[in-house]
This record gives structure tokens, C-alpha cells and sequence, in this order.
């Protein structure tokens, strides 16, 4: 089906006083996203800061109708008062919510395969990763997870693994063939019921963090206490209904 886009009879864009606009709701705005839009103020432009508002037909208002984020950090930021907004026909409440609802959905393209490609653009074309940094917002840690570490084994990786997990593996003192026990795990592919996933590496983490006298077993008994741990979910579901049958046959 092809549908053809007629721009709205109202749309345009102005800059408008912060102090008309008028959010439908208080929002949760993380402390990561507030930290990086203010460390990186200085390098954003004015579509970084368009907000999309409903101009009410009666009042000298506009009704802030999605980026709850970006809004959140210019109404608590002293030295921004107007904003370029693009302002769209004006609709009911339940309307009004549904877009914003909708475009809380709507970063498709927000995903770690497509930040990898533009970061190796930049890097291609020697851009410094001290000005990287300091122009988007990143970290030193955020960047961490997106390249294979030097000492991370190629042979291990593969289309199935993560740079973050590997990078993990790679950092933990572990026997070196108890880390390669690990790195195979990582690498089987998705759906694998013995794979390294996300969940059950912070099990691990967790593990790891709390058990006693795990470096001193053999490295075959390490690797059996690792195999049990990321089958937790099922052992611990059958220790669960061992319990309740000795308690329905008490």
C-alpha cells in the first residue's frame, strides 16, 4: 500500500518561549541522558532541540506533544529560553497522548550496529576520540564495548558473540581454560539453551562476586560449577518443585 504524505495545514516551525509550552505529563528522564546533553550543549544544533507542540486554538499555549527528554533538559537549563519547535494541528487529549506514546517507540535506528558504523567512519577519517567524546556525549565506557579487546582470542569470536561479553570474559582471573569454557558459550548462537546470554552473565557477576573458594577447584570442576550456574533458572525451578512435594506429602 503507498500512502501519500500531505503535510499538515498547520505544520511549521518557530521558535517559541519555553515558558509556553505545556507538557502533558511529569516524565522519567534518565540521569545518563541529562548528563550527556549537558556535557555536549555546546556542540548541539537546533534540530537536537525541536520539540514537537500542538498550538492551542484558544490560549497562547503550545501542548508539548513528544521529546519529553529534550524538554526536560531545556526547562531546567537557565540560559535556554527559546526553542525551535515544529508545530502541528491541534487535536483531542486522547490523541495527543497516543502520539506521544508512539514516539516513545519510534528510535529505530538507535541500536549499536548503526553507532559502530558512523564511529568507524569517524575513525577512518582520523577523527580524534578525545573530540568524539567531547561532541556526542559518549564515554570512554560506552566505547569500551564496541571493539574486541587485543587479548580476546579471534578465534572464539564470531557473528554470535558481543564485544561486551567477551570483553568481560577476557577481564575476569579465571584459569585460562576456564575463560575458554566462557568464550564458547558466548559464541553459540541465539536460541541456544547453553549460550552466554546477557541474563546469565549477570548471574555470573553476581556469582562470582559471592562465592567462596571457587579459584581453588580444578579447572574440570570449575567448568562443572559454570555449567550449572547458567543452567540456574532450570535447577532452580526443579529445587522449587522438589520442595513443594515434600510439602504435599507431609
Amino acid at each position: 500500500m503507498i500512502i501519500d504524505y500531505l503535510p499538515h495545514s498547520l505544520t511549521k516551525i518557530s521558535m517559541i518561549s519555553i515558558e509556553k509550552i505545556n507538557p502533558l505529563y511529569i516524565s522519567h528522564v534518565t540521569k545518563n541522558y541529562s548528563k550527556k546533553m549537558t556535557n555536549t550543549i555546546e556542540y548541539l544544533d537546533p534540530f537536537d532541540l525541536l520539540l514537537p507542540v500542538e498550538k492551542h486554538p484558544q490560549k497562547d499555549e503550545y501542548i508539548l506533544v513528544g521529546k519529553y527528554d529534550c524538554y526536560n533538559f531545556i526547562a531546567n537549563n537557565q540560559h535556554i529560553r527559546q526553542i525551535p519547535c515544529i508545530i502541528e494541528d491541534f487535536t483531542d487529549k486522547p490523541s495527543q497522548y497516543l502520539k506521544i506514546l508512539r514516539r516513545l517507540h519510534n528510535k529505530g535506528d538507535s541500536n549499536k550496529t548503526n553507532r559502530q558504523f558512523i564511529l568507524n567512519k569517524l575513525e577512518e577519517n582520523h577523527f580524534p576520540l578525545l573530540q568524539i567524546l567531547k561532541q556526542t556525549g559518549f564515554t570512554k565506557n560506552d566505547l569500551r564495548d564496541y571493539n574486541y579487546k587485543v587479548t580476546v582470542p579471534k578465534n572464539y569470536i564470531n557473528s554470535h558473540t558481543t564485544e561486551k561479553t567477551m570483553n568481560w570474559i577476557n577481564d575476569l582471573k579465571l584459569k585460562s581454560n576456564t575463560k575458554q569454557f566462557l568464550y564458547k558459550c558466548a559464541g553459540l548462537p541465539i536460541g541456544n539453551h547453553k549460550r552466554l546470554t546477557e541474563e546469565k552473565k549477570k548471574f555470573l557477576q553476581h556469582f562470582f562476586a559471592h562465592a567462596k573458594g571457587f579459584e581453588k577447584l580444578t579447572i574440570p570442576q570449575q567448568i562443572n560449577i559454570l555449567t550449572h550456574a547458567l543452567n540456574f533458572k532450570a535447577i532452580m525451578t526443579a529445587q522449587l518443585q522438589q520442595q513443594i512435594n515434600c510439602y504435599l506429602i507431609q
